[in-house]
């Protein structure tokens, strides 16, 4: 009986109603540490000790930060600003963190947001708590506060670009029309400070394309143009701003001009590449695509993007294999031991159904990097998918000698040696794999406890089998191989076949176009003698393996047909079956006979 096939995908919904802010937050300590109170000498406090208090628990929990204890640390924290609220710095880092622990509890996180805000409210001239605050407000898309801090930074700090540049960024953020123009101005008030830089012309152009104020962006590539010596970054810059105006023959002409001045500038062949694919040209797209391959100087992520996508037009025609092959030839020569072309090689091999060779490339990325998991287990998925079960093996006890307590990667060579009917090899190393998955992986133990089931039927040990598909249903009920397998086993074995109904209808509601989910139930429905049922059923399974039909299938609705009155048709069926089972006795004797026989 084949296995059912299971897809499992769980989507993780979260409501995030600030933003993810760990990362800033390892920095937010470190910024603040060493700041004084600052307060006001107008402040007036209610008790002396807790104020001396909270300084040293606030100075204990920075120390506490620095030895990454973060649980002391936010404890500590909290206790500061519980004993002096009216200290908004402790107020500000610890708003800080109930920003990112309430990222699904909105009320946390407003009470973490709003405590920010007093602190730069309250004293912004502490640089980095407002840069952070700022950064906040950027993330959540509070475009008018950001304004309004980096504003107030840059009023402060006349002298720091990179305020300055965050002040028209959020000018802009905010997508109104006289905002855009301020963010101009200020852009260029860097500029003048700076000189001219495609960094700031391209946030110029935005802001210029956004007001469609054309004859602004043009001005503004022909300052950068004149600014410098030809220059293929700036004149490929340049067609990229033409492409956005819709001007495709200014754009290629550009691109063309940054080839001539920097021939071995791969990006201008990125860039060509795209252009004739966006234009629908395959000669050009083709053309552009081999010169960008051979280029030494373009990055290998920018050739694979750009590979990638050929790839995706060409695979299916046969006839284009070669020139993907000359292309592969070359990137590979380029970059023997790079994992990223052997990877995109791999994949490639897979498309064209060499598995073979997939999973070769798939073994000389990990001469590079043995300690990769994942390409272990896509190694041996792939000889097993080349029914080279005896390379799987082989490729997964070498692996397990430099990952020995990987769980999946034990899993996946016991499936192979179970494929090579060495069941007592596999059931020790299923059983290993058991020890080696978290009892809270409850997924991963039902997966293994059903392989133990199905490994045991095949040594004729139904009774234990069913004790593990029985135990792997436990962990999880919507275990659909499990059910199937199980349920099919029972109708072979004659034992409980309501209940074998009712896992297998569980099975076909599931996945009502899985042909091996139809057939098991259709053989069920034929051992409680619904024969009519039962052709309806495999008539479906049947019909979704028109273009691949399946022996046991093929078998399954000879004996259905056979009992419903229609002896031509099931020997028709179990002529096709036998084709694909020329060994099978049982087909061989209803054949010769033209009736049906029980095992």
């Amino acid at each position: 009986m084949s296995i059912l096939n299971r897809h499992t995908s769980r989507n993780h919904l979260s409501s995030l109603p600030v933003i993810a802010v760990m990362a800033l937050l390892m920095l937010l300590p470190c910024a603040l540490a060493g700041k004084g109170n600052n307060r006001g000498k107008s402040e007036k406090w209610a008790d002396g000790a807790d104020r001396r208090k909270a300084d040293y628990i606030f100075m204990e929990a920075m120390r506490r930060n620095a030895t990454d204890s973060d649980g002391e640390y936010f404890e500590l924290l909290r206790r500061a600003v519980e004993l002096d609220s009216s200290d908004t710095h402790p107020g500000m880092t610890l708003g800080y963190y109930y920003m990112a622990l309430g990222q699904e509890d909105t009320t946390l996180a407003t009470r973490g947001y709003n405590m920010m805000r007093r602190h730069f409210t309250t004293h912004p001239d502490d640089y980095y708590g407002a840069i952070f605050y700022g950064m906040v407000n950027n993330q959540l898309g509070n475009n008018n506060e950001a304004v309004r801090v980096w504003q107030t930074l840059d009023s402060l700090h006349p002298d720091k670009p990179d305020v300055t540049l965050k002040l028209a960024q959020a000018l802009q953020a905010t997508r109104d029309t006289a905002n855009l123009r301020r963010s101009v101005s200020v852009l260029n008030r860097i500029e003048r400070a700076e000189g001219v830089d495609i960094g700031l012309t391209s946030h110029k152009v935005r802001a210029l394309m956004a007001l469609r104020d054309t004859a602004g962006t043009l001005n503004e590539i022909e300052s950068l143009l004149a600014s410098s010596r030809p220059n293929a970054t700036n004149i490929l810059f340049a067609g990229d701003v033409f492409m956005a105006l819709n001007r495709p023959d200014s754009a290629i002409a550009y691109y063309n001009r940054a080839c001539d001045i920097d021939p071995t500038n791969g990006m201008g062949y990125y860039k060509r590449a795209e252009f004739y694919r966006e234009r629908g040209d395959s000669v050009g797209f083709d053309r552009e695509v081999f010169e960008a391959v051979k280029q030494d100087g373009l990055d290998l992520e920018v050739k694979l993007d750009i590979f990638t996508g050929y790839i995706r037009q060409l695979y299916a025609d046969s006839l284009q294999r070669p020139r993907i092959q000359s292309i592969f030839d070359a990137l590979l020569l380029q970059n023997p031991h790079e994992p990223q072309v052997r990877d995109l090689y791999s994949s490639y091999l897979v498309a064209i159904d060499d598995f073979r060779g997939a999973a070769e490339q798939q073994e000389i990325a990990l001469d590079t990097d043995p300690s990769d998991a994942n390409r272990w287990r896509s190694a041996i998925s792939l000889f097993g998918r080349a029914e080279d079960y005896e390379k799987a093996v082989e490729t997964g006890r070498r692996g397990m000698h430099y990952l020995p307590d990987d769980a999946l990667l034990t899993f996946y060579t016991s499936t192979a040696l179970a494929q090579l009917e060495r069941n007592d090899e596999a059931l020790e190393m299923l059983h290993k794999a058991l020890e080696q998955t978290d009892e809270a992986d409850k997924e991963m133990r039902s997966t293994i406890l059903c392989t133990i089931g199905d490994v045991l039927y095949k040594q004729e040990k139904p009774d234990s089998a069913f004790v593990y598909y029985d135990r792997a249903l436990e962990y999880n009920p919507d275990n659909l191989l499990a059910l199937n397998n199980c349920a099919y086993f029972m109708a072979e074995e004659g034992i409980d076949l309501d209940k074998a109904e009712r896992m297998s209808s569980i099975c076909v509601r599931q996945q009502p176009d899985n042909d091996t989910a139809l057939d098991t139930y259709a053989w069920i429905l034929f051992k409680k003698k619904n024969y009519a049922e039962a052709k309806a059923v495999i008539d479906r399974a049947l019909a979704l393996e028109a273009d691949d039909p399946q022996a046991d299938v093929l078998h399954h609705a000879g004996d259905i047909y056979y009992m419903n009155g229609e002896p031509e048709s099931a020997l028709e069926f179990w002529e096709e079956a036998l084709k694909l089972e020329p060994d099978n006795k049982l087909l061989k004797k209803k054949v010769k006979n033209k009736t049906h026989y029980y095992e």
